[in-house]
């Protein structure tokens, strides 16, 4: 009996060992013949998957491991301050297809858009849109809002995307036997709906209108959105005023030199399409604006004293300073609650401080403005 029970205890260790080198080899005995494409047009971007530099756009990696990864984009916009933008998600690599994916970057993800096509086992066609009920149209019949499961013949098809408000996108797809395509697809908000002329002369100014509850609750994207996009527009704006009064620049320098050589200046007020007429706050800007070009020289103007940020308490008792606006930017110093720095810089969520050795940013959640 004590004999058998040994031989039981035995073979039982032995299963444990063959389960355990077998979770940690199966990875290694994955198929290593899937294929990645990636696409940023206009813009070179480095990809990352699962947090290893592969290359630079465009991008096509083959006999990869097949698998769920995390791919990363990031590439920086702008040529005279350039800024860091990020694109993160997961995609699976299947065996013997390709994994396709095409993002056009804007200045926050507002206004980037792009499409991720995934090959996976089974049959037909999955459609996920963003935002979640764009219309979807294939072969220029609606089939449906949202996310969509479809049986289409197989072959080349025309799939759209679309929503009002937003960028329309369009692409050709292939249906192929053995495989269910899958496609996510990223919308862009449209910087304006309309843009109309309210004024005219020296100071040209403009109605910048949306419908987008997105855009009118953060005025600082939007404007963003809308100096990136100008050629779309048709119109290069020089500053922008929303409707707090608050006035976001192009290039404040530059705008400057218009005003005191009296060359005419090209300002937008970014405001709700059922709301044109300008508020209290934004015709005291733009007075204000207007009263500054009046004046003889900018060195005749009192220099206005260096913005500020305070840090204030945080959970952990001290706040992480990054070397780019986002999460995923390292580290590269802490500051504590209390402590004051130089603002040099801010977008969405963030400021830019000057540290005694280095710049970095923070997040604005703990840290306000003097």
């Amino acid at each position: 009996m004590v004999e058998r029970l040994k031989w039981v205890f035995l073979f039982l260790i032995f299963l444990g060992v063959v389960f355990l080198l077998g979770w940690f080899l199966f990875p290694f005995f994955k198929s290593t013949n899937a294929l990645l494409q990636v696409n940023t047009p206009e813009v070179q971007s480095k990809v990352f998957l699962n947090g290893k530099e592969l290359g630079k756009t465009p991008y096509l990696g083959k006999n990869l491991r097949v698998g769920d990864y995390n791919l990363r984009l990031g590439a920086e916009l702008g040529k005279t301050s350039p800024k860091k933008v990020e694109f993160s998600r997961e995609i699976t690599l299947t065996s013997q297809a390709l994994t396709a994916v095409n993002y056009e970057f804007g200045p926050n993800e507002k206004f980037s858009s792009g499409d991720i096509r995934t090959f996976k086992d089974g049959s037909g066609l999955s459609v996920v849109t963003e935002p979640r009920d764009a219309e979807t149209w294939l072969d220029g019949k609606q089939v449906g809002k949202g996310s969509l499961s479809l049986n289409p013949d197989q072959g080349v098809h025309k799939l759209k995307v679309a929503k009002a408000g937003f960028v329309t996108r369009e692409l050709v797809i292939n249906i192929e036997q053995g495989f269910r395509l899958v496609v996510e697809v990223f919308l862009a908000e449209k910087p304006a709906e309309k843009t109309t002329k309210i004024e005219d002369g020296r100071f040209q100014v403009y109605n910048v209108l949306t419908a987008g509850k997105s855009l009118l609750k953060d005025p600082a994207a939007w404007g963003e959105g809308v100096f990136f996009f100008e050629k779309t527009l048709g119109i290069d704006f020089d500053c922008l005023i929303d409707t707090t009064g608050k006035v976001y620049y192009q290039n404040k320098a530059a705008f400057d030199e218009k005003v005191t050589k009296g060359q005419p200046a090209v300002i937008g007020y970014l405001t709700a399409t059922d709301s044109p007429n300008l508020t209290a706050d934004a015709k005291a800007s733009l007075a204000k604006l207007k009263g500054e070009a009046g004046q003889v020289a900018p060195a005749q103007v009192a220099p206005q004293a260096t913005p500020q940020v305070e840090i204030l308490t945080t959970p952990t008792g001290t706040l992480n300073v990054r070397s780019g606006a986002g999460t995923g930017f390292p580290i590269v110093a802490k500051v504590n609650p209390g402590e004051k720095y130089q603002l040099l810089e801010e977008t969405p969520g963030w400021f830019k401080i000057k540290l005694p050795d280095k710049d970095g940013w923070i997040s604005s959640q703990y840290a306000k403005k003097l």
